[in-house]
């Protein structure tokens, strides 16, 4: 094909040019069915049986290796975000207080997990749970498109042989890794191998395609109209849920020969890749419709400054282009420069031929484009955030429906499961701590009228640690989990045990005072003071367990751990006292059976404060 029959078609395309450009291969496959032996198009063009069955290879070819290439790159992130382990989820749990340092967090979490359905996922339950305000998150939606441009620039570099050389790598520190750390390593590797594989595939079966005349004229329909090219990155992203890989797909294309030397191909490949960004938000914008309403805009801001962005570099494609080209040659240039008046690289071989010099200037324009949209929208939304316009500076309330932090989609990420579950786990406490506090008012200020709250909260406490429970045991069914990650479910399993027991505690304290209300059970003294000691004690020491919990403090888990031993003391100091009471016969017995009980509710409550304590100080020393 001659340059001068490539002409770009940068005008508005109708709706019957682009049902006949993307229809075409329905049309050929129509026709071959009826007829194998030859097929003739609309425009002409014989089309022998043998030429139908090379395009049919040639595609399946093409759909084997994006469905290698899909594989390599979710085992890929899922190997960093093992490696990663806990700190994974002490970023998502201490996002960055500045904005510049939640784009910065965003670029992060989308280099090591490398989906735009994981990734947005992420975010998108941090804000639904109530973790992290609208801001924050388009913030670090705006690190995240940068951080997803870096799949395009590992595939920029040609590693040639040393792909199969990490292939043997990745598999032998899978397989054979002394450590746990070296098989999630040897999974990152082989992955990243697959990747580069699958993006060699997608290359060769390019060429082939194109050797094919109908097949050749139907991509360069496409590529030579920039808005057709764009709906079709848009539509590809969507479908697959990834930008990443629409871009590698369309990096394979652009480095074959026939388009090597052909600027119009590469603006097209421009449009594609710009398209490609604009569908990985609107997968993420269609899955959040059912989120809270700040997740919702959070998802609908994303796209708003994606889909505007697109529109600025469509309508000024060319002069992007050329300065995108400007740009990368100039870099090249600087490169040489460095190779040979630093380094003395005079007789280096060139690694950045005509090939792979297309493949990178489209890596470029990806990141190029994704650099805009924070250059543009990132103080736009500092604006707003200051004058207060279109509610940035909001925040939900907790969980999907207010109620609860547990997202079932987040069992996909081991990082923001284990984060929702345990926020969860501490709005359990605190339900627990409120009826301590209401059954210790009920038995010794006499206020029942606490009661039924009392038991109200038993109830839910006994729903929240089935649910917990239930949504643990899915996420460890689903996942293969990190030592560490399986150390924490573990822990939460049993501090979840440990409140509803307290939790019990709590609600056979309240029977114990709506018994005496109704009895007109009497109690000395001595005996009230002792019981509002013991009360105050073991208050304070749940009090301290659940604040750890919380804070994920060593130190006052370890105080709790000499403070219980002090409680037992008292406590069997207390029930030597009720016993020379008893003896004296200064004691009722039917307020003897309750003080007794008391100090058993009470002394129990302590010991699960204690193995609260002792699993956060084991988690923190690890």
């Amino acid at each position: 094909m001659q340059a001068a029959n490539l002409s770009i078609l940068m005008a508005g395309v109708s709706i019957h040019e682009i049902i006949g450009v993307w229809g075409q291969p329905f049309i050929i496959m129509k026709e071959f069915l009826k007829n194998p032996r030859i097929l003739t198009l609309q425009n002409g063009i014989n089309i022998g049986g043998k030429t139908i069955l090379s395009l049919i290879e040639g595609i399946l070819i093409l759909i084997g290796a994006l469905g290698l290439f899909l594989y390599a790159i979710g085992r890929f992130g899922d190997g960093v975000q093992k490696m990663a382990g806990e700190k994974i989820r002490e970023v998502l749990e201490k996002q960055g207080r500045s904005p510049a340092s939640n784009i910065f967090t965003g670029v992060g979490m989308a280099a090591a997990l490398q989906s735009n359905s994981l990734t947005f996922g992420l975010i998108s339950g941090l804000v639904n749970a109530g973790l992290l305000g609208l801001l924050p998150a388009l913030w670090i939606m705006l690190g995240v498109n940068l951080g997803m441009t870096i799949t395009a620039q590992l595939m920029a570099i040609n590693l040639g042989v040393i792909t199969y050389v990490l292939l043997f790598i990745g598999y032998w520190l899978y397989f054979y890794g002394p450590k746990r750390n070296w098989h999630y390593l040897g999974q990152a590797i082989f992955s990243l191998a697959l990747m580069y594989l699958g993006f060699e595939i997608f290359h060769q079966a390019f060429a082939y395609l194109v050797t094919i005349h109908s097949s050749f004229l139907f991509i360069a329909q496409i590529f030579l109209k920039p808005w057709l090219g764009f709906l079709l990155g848009l539509s590809l992203a969507a479908l697959l849920r990834s930008s990443n890989t629409v871009v590698a797909l369309i990096q394979g294309f652009i480095g074959i020969e026939i388009a090597l030397f052909q600027s119009s191909f590469l603006m097209g490949a421009v449009a594609i890749v710009i398209g490609a960004n604009v569908g990985a938000s609107i997968i993420n914008m269609i899955t959040g419709l059912d989120r809270l309403p700040t997740a919702r805009k959070a998802n609908w801001f994303h796209f708003a400054f994606n889909l505007s962005m697109a529109l600025i570099w469509l309508l000024l494609l060319p002069v992007a282009f050329h300065f995108l080209s400007w740009l990368n040659q100039n870099i090249c240039c600087s490169i040489q420069w460095v190779q040979t008046a630093v380094f003395q690289w005079h007789t280096a071989p060139d690694f950045i031929d005509s090939r792979w010099f297309n493949v990178w200037q489209l890596a470029m324009a990806h990141t190029l484009f994704n650099m805009s949209v924070i250059l543009i929208w990132f103080p736009l939304t500092l604006l707003a955030a200051k004058f207060k316009f279109f509610g940035l500076a909001e925040k939900t309330k907790i969980g999907s429906g207010g109620s609860t932090y547990l997202d079932r989609r987040a069992l996909q990420s081991p990082a923001l499961a284990l984060i929702l579950a345990s926020h969860e786990v501490n709005q359990m406490a605190g339900i627990t701590q409120d009826m301590l506090k209401s059954a210790r008012l009920a038995f010794l200020k006499g206020q029942v009228h606490l009661l039924d709250s009392i038991y109200r909260n038993e109830a839910i406490i006994d729903d929240l640690q089935e649910q917990i429970t239930f949504y643990l045991s899915a996420l460890l069914s689903q996942n293969s989990l990190t030592e560490a990650q399986s150390r924490r479910l573990a822990g939460l399993l049993h501090i979840v045990s440990d409140i509803e027991r307290v939790g019990d505690h709590a609600n056979s304290i309240a029977t114990l005072a709506e018994k005496k209300n109704q009895e007109q059970l009497p109690f000395s003294e001595i005996a009230i003071n002792e019981i509002e000691l013991f009360y105050g004690k073991a208050m304070d020491l749940y009090n301290k367990a659940c604040q750890a919990l919380r804070e994920n403090n060593l130190e006052v888990a370890k105080q709790i751990e000499s403070r219980e031993s002090n409680i037992d003391k008292l406590e069997e100091e207390l029930s030597q006292n009720h016993i020379h009471r008893l003896n004296q016969g200064k004691c009722w017995p039917g307020s003897g059976v309750a003080y007794v009980e008391m100090l058993s509710n009470l002394q129990r409550i302590s010991a699960h404060s204690a193995n609260i304590a002792l699993i956060v100080m084991e988690e923190g020393e690890e």
